[in-house]
């Protein structure tokens, strides 16, 4: 981790799905399809960016490293709050994807107060699973403009919901592991 500039361009990209988000719920409250896909898909690349370019030109910082993956998190929500609410996305999906977003975010709240040593290291499950949950998402969204065959739907609901259980299950067994040697 570099301690350069807050403000560098992995952290923008951030910042701008943050903000990005509350648009693209809005834009699917008000029916306005093409819009929500083309913010979401943007929002999507802007994620896999943001990474790529601190890695690639060694801007990552401690402050992008918490602030990513809270972004993801606030955009999967509310996105998946926002389709749950008019009827896009079924029940089994939208508690999955809670639950496990609560799991980590208590998890490492409670790491971080047992060890007081927490650093945020995504595993390639959880990058998977972010990756899966916004092609399902934009799966989602284009289906409510332009009907695409259920089973497509069906098999990209039903990936997101696997993975979204392994990768909270890995979660779950990482970081206990990890604080359990921590505290001995």
């Amino acid at each position: 981790m570099t301690s350069g500039p807050l403000l560098n361009i992995p952290n923008i990209l951030t910042l701008a799905r943050i903000v990005m988000t509350p648009v693209i719920a809005y834009a699917l409250l008000k029916d306005e399809v093409q819009l929500a896909l083309l913010l979401l898909l943007l929002a999507g690349l802007s994620d896999m960016l943001d990474g790529l370019i601190a890695r690639f030109f060694n801007q990552r910082t401690i402050v992008g490293a918490y602030l990513d993956p809270l972004a993801d998190k606030l955009m999967l929500l509310t996105i998946m709050v926002t389709l749950f609410y008019l009827g896009a996305v079924p029940l089994f999906l939208f508690l999955a994807v809670a639950f496990r977003d609560a799991l980590i975010v208590l998890g490492a709240i409670s790491y971080e107060l047992v060890t007081h040593n927490l650093k945020m290291e995504p595993s390639l499950v959880s990058k998977a699973t972010t990756a899966m949950q916004i092609v399902c998402l934009l799966v989602l969204i284009f289906n409510m403009g332009w009907a695409l065959s259920p089973w497509l739907v069906s098999l990209c609901v039903w990936a997101a919901f696997a993975l979204t259980v392994i990768s909270g299950l890995h979660y779950l067994v990482v970081w206990t592991r990890k604080a359990v040697t921590a505290t001995e």
